[in-house]
């Protein structure tokens, strides 16, 4: 991410830092850390605390597609990145998120997958090709079993240098319960202040996952980086005009593909055949300019419906509600269809 441009504060305020436009670390006085996102790259934030040195563990809620990764050697008091290895272990709650794979390829983790990762190269972001990712983030540096409270990984090859080469640069495992659980309860205790449980629990979870065969462990969804550009192509597109006819066998045409590859790679990515996704979002819109006070009429005109009929069975089917009511409950005054 290159040189960050320090703009601290004193007199109790929170340390601030700028890293890169869009993003920003925050430190207040209990010593926890923020990394916030805004335009032009999203929004939402990471909110973690160092518990040593060698121990980093984070609450991640982004809606971005991309994001910086933080320095190698970052500002204020974070652990320094750049000495050591480092494993990266995340649980995806919500979203998805990508990551490389040696031979050129991309692994999606998904909701409810569990990633273990290392990298002699870290990565210079982190990319969510969903657009929202939700999650518990765990940075462990090797030297972390030199600390007491993690003697039981070791010594020589400690445990987390044998996760890092096993698990390479992804060890995906999906729905782990007793994992899953561990990453949930440290969520838990880094909202509850509580860093000698918080240690505890990721004593316990490397110590699981050096139980795992981590070399068999891959991710459920892989695609090449050509696969993945003709899924974004096919999203950005709709994106572009949500209200517009959008057919797979169209799309899949101009890259040359079949419309059942095209969908395949589609719900690799982004967990739904095209077709799924495009109600989605023209459902979502539409809730978002009812809010807005549209009319119902208007609403359904915006996301490509011409009977509004139609368009009041699709969203009551999505919402629960009919587009009126869910304007009504939205505060919009009475007025209009």
């Amino acid at each position: 991410m290159g040189g960050a441009c320090s703009d601290k504060e004193t007199g109790g305020q929170p340390l601030k830092a700028r890293v890169a436009p869009g993003v920003e670390l925050f430190q207040d006085a209990e010593g926890f850390f923020e990394l916030r996102i805004s335009s032009p790259i999203g929004s939402g934030s990471m909110r973690g605390r160092a518990l040593s040195s060698g121990l980093f563990a984070a609450l991640v809620d982004f809606t971005c597609t991309r994001c910086p990764n933080i320095p190698s050697n970052p500002p204020l008091q974070l652990p320094s990145f750049s000495n050591g290895v480092w494993l990266t272990v995340n649980l995806c709650w919500e979203g998805r998120c990508e990551v490389d794979i040696p031979d050129g390829g991309l692994g999606v983790v998904a909701a409810g997958d569990l990633c273990a990762s290392y990298s002699r190269k870290r990565p210079a972001e982190f990319r969510y090709p969903s657009g929202r990712y939700r999650g518990v983030e765990l940075f462990v540096n090797e030297r972390v079993a030199e600390e007491p409270a993690f003697s039981l990984l070791g010594k020589g090859e400690n445990a987390v240098q044998r996760i890092a080469r096993e698990a390479g640069p992804a060890a995906v495992i999906a729905n782990d319960t007793e994992l899953n659980g561990r990453m949930e309860h440290l969520a838990a205790l880094l909202d509850a202040n509580d860093d000698a449980l918080a240690k505890y629990e990721i004593l316990g979870l490397l110590l699981g996952l050096q139980r795992r065969d981590l070399s068999t462990a891959k991710p459920r969804f892989l695609l090449t980086r050509a696969q993945m550009g003709m899924a974004a192509a096919a999203r950005d597109e709709m994106e572009r005009a949500l209200g517009a006819r959008h057919d797979a066998r169209t799309m899949a045409a101009a890259f040359g593909v079949s419309a059942a590859s095209l969908n395949e790679y589609f719900a690799r990515a982004y967990g739904s055949t095209i077709a799924a996704y495009l109600r989605r979002r023209r459902m979502e819109e539409a809730a978002t300019q009812l809010t807005q006070g549209a009319k119902v009429t208007e609403a359904a005109a915006f996301v490509g419906y011409a009977n509004p009929s139609k368009f009041a069975a699709a969203f009551k089917k999505a919402y629960g509600v009919p587009p009126r009511e869910w304007r009504r409950e939205s505060g919009v005054r009475p007025g209009g269809v």
